[in-house]
């Protein structure tokens, strides 16, 4: 793709090349219905060519439809339930004449369907999505039976940042395996089971169990879930200790090292450096996060909580940046203005719930910000990190601004933590 297409030829042609990558050596080309003659499969774009979301496999109105139902969580209550109703239509195989932007594939070695079918014991479908363009951006796929019963979710990754977030994931699923509590317990937490992480035609696949949820499935945004977060904070174990003795610090204080812009570097060394010296005797408590909890990643399924995209999992940070993150990621769907305009006031109040106020809410929240802005630092260096870079410099001259010896820039309301998208 070159630097020079429009964008919504950039988008369509990655959609493209996201489907020649999961179906090696066959020729795939964008047509019409009725156009498919001979093909391998087709596969229908929702809503179109022009604002993919989806791919789902057309002649499959079963397969159409599960995926449908499932496709896309960040929803309000209205969308999703017209997801579901829509989704209910295309099960009937009328509405799918009206997706006229279909991909075909046809020729070609053994595709990602063949090794799927084999690594599962079933044949199986697929539908595609793929986000919009920045450094985490990945190939998901629905795995379904023809008949559109579920039978795996599979993140592909073919970047090295996707692939160094597959291999997090992996390892994250694999610890809370054993370490969550069972079904018995008051906070019933569950994390979805991994099948299978390996590689396939140069691409890394993280194979998972689909968990029960749908479009219409209670997603409850106006409570966060604190004593699920507790189970998780609890996860191995929680160690006190002042901050500069922990081993959250001592990662932190390396971690400019890896940002490869020079002004950059130096700015953020400065800042680690002064958050150091501010908040460096505060003892806090030290435990496990999930590091991307949204609403938008979880669902409430027979009195259990779903939770899922769990690549940003660490462990040894300071108690309270889930809550901190499920907050103020939510903060900004209705924010005005730009993100990080504002250093925010009302942060640490988010964090009274947990028994956190004063100076180690203060430090929470800082140590949050700080550790968003590594995040993003690293994520914007990547090759497709343009759409982070902007929110990047915002967080870095407030963080700057506001622990370097400068005037705080203000504000009585949350911060406006960036999309989840990003993050």
């Amino acid at each position: 793709m070159t630097g020079t297409a429009p964008d919504g030829d950039q988008t369509r042609r990655a959609w493209i090349e996201a489907v020649e990558a999961l179906w090696p050596g066959a020729h795939v080309e964008e047509t019409g219905p009725g156009e498919a003659d001979g093909a391998r499969r087709e596969l229908a774009f929702l809503p179109n060519a022009d604002r993919p979301r989806l791919l789902v496999p057309a002649g499959l109105p079963r397969a159409a439809a599960a995926a449908l139902r499932r496709y896309s969580s960040d929803l309000g209550l209205k969308q999703r339930v017209s997801r579901g109703l829509t989704a209910a239509a295309v099960r009937t195989g009328l509405p799918e004449r009206t997706l006229k932007d279909r991909v075909r594939v046809t020729g070609g070695d053994a595709s990602i369907e063949d090794h799927l079918a084999a690594l599962l014991g079933r044949p199986v479908v697929l539908s595609i999505g793929l986000g919009s363009a920045r450094a985490n951006r990945k190939p998901i796929l629905h795995v379904l039976s023809p008949d559109g019963k579920p039978v795996a979710f599979v993140k592909v990754g073919d970047t090295g940042t996707a692939r160094d977030l597959l291999a997090g994931e992996a390892a994250a699923l694999t610890y809370l395996d054993s370490r969550l509590p069972g079904p018995g317990s008051r906070a019933r937490l569950h994390v979805p089971r991994l099948l299978h992480h390996g590689t396939w035609h140069g691409l890394d696949l993280l194979v998972l169990e689909p968990l029960p949820t749908s479009a219409r499935g209670w997603r409850p945004r106006g409570r966060a879930p604190l004593a699920e977060m507790r189970t998780l904070f609890e996860a191995g174990g929680v160690e006190r200790a002042p901050l500069r003795d922990s081993g959250f610090w001592d990662a932190m204080t390396v971690s400019p090292a890896q940002v490869l812009d020079e002004r950059q570097r130096a700015r953020f060394g400065d800042v680690v450096e002064n958050v150091g010296k501010a908040h460096g005797e505060q003892v806090l408590d030290f435990g496990a996060w999930h590091g991307d909890w949204t609403p938008w990643n979880m669902a409430w399924h027979r009195g259990v909580l779903r939770v899922w995209d769990w690549e940003r999992f660490a462990r040894g940070v300071p108690n309270g940046f889930d809550l901190l993150h499920y907050r103020l990621q939510e903060s900004m769907r209705t924010a005005s203005g730009p993100p990080y305009a504002t250093w925010p006031d009302a942060a640490p109040a988010v964090l009274e719930p947990l028994g956190l106020t004063g100076a180690a809410a203060d430090a929470t929240v800082r140590l949050y910000l700080l550790e968003l802005c590594r995040r993003y630092l690293l994520a914007a260096q990547e090759p497709i990190g343009e759409p982070l870079r902007a929110d990047t410099e915002r967080l870095l001259d407030l963080l700057h601004s506001a622990l370097a010896g400068g005037p705080s820039p203000r504000s009585d309301t949350p911060p406006h933590a960036g999309s989840g998208r990003n993050s």
